[in-house]
């Protein structure tokens, strides 16, 4: 099965030691740069890729409970955890590869932590995340990334933990951007511990 170790790992994957030390600390980072657009229009659409097992929709809303949410994740158990703890018919959750997510539906918020490096053709993703967005709309993604040996040797770990993944480095997704016409605003490295990879925050506008 394709996603078997995501299946695996989802009645667990809330009390992983990574959401101590990556994780938690990328859902903080990432509710700072949104809060304020979250605060000026409440009425917005939100959209997560890998979303997982809803952890970071949840937090948002529970300070905005009126957004409309979507979250997808490949697993499906994923997301049965994540429809569990939704609350509000505004909160949705489905069951989707992002290679095969189509909608006519356009969002102002696109999240993607800790998800891009396990997307098979990231090209073709950056391009979709592009065309779903409202004029004017904040993209983050989040991952670990290679720019150094050390980085190299730590995410060749995660990745035999996990599943097939290309770490980029932060000059490799900056081309991505560009060739997708996405505007890089801002990036920041999240590093909790010195054992941890480049975790690389690229907050992008449209």
């Amino acid at each position: 099965m394709k996603y078997q170790k995501w299946e695996n790992l989802a009645r667990k994957y809330n009390r992983l030691w990574v959401q101590k030390y990556s994780l938690g600390p990328t859902r903080r980072e990432v509710l700072k740069i949104i809060l304020p657009k979250l605060q000026a229009d409440a009425l917005l659409n939100l959209f997560e890729a890998g979303c997982g097992t809803g952890q970071l929709i949840q937090e948002i809303a529970e300070q905005y409970p009126q957004i409309n949410y979507l979250g997808i994740d490949a697993a499906q158990n994923m997301i049965e955890l994540a429809k569990e703890s939704a609350k509000g018919e505004n909160i949705r959750f489905q069951t989707c590869p992002i290679e095969s997510f189509a909608s006519t539906e356009k969002y102002d918020i696109i999240l993607c932590t800790h998800a891009f490096p396990y997307f098979p053709n990231k090209e073709e993703t950056l391009c979709k995340f592009a065309d779903l967005c409202n004029p004017g709309a904040t993209i983050i993604i989040v991952n670990s990334s290679t720019n150094s040996f050390k980085d190299l040797m730590i995410n060749f770990f995660l990745k035999a933990t996990t599943s097939k993944a290309r770490y980029l480095s932060v000059k490799e997704m900056k081309v991505l951007f560009q060739n997708a016409g996405l505007n890089l605003q801002e990036v920041k490295v999240i590093r909790e511990k010195f054992y941890m990879p480049t975790i690389a925050l690229f907050h992008l506008e449209k």
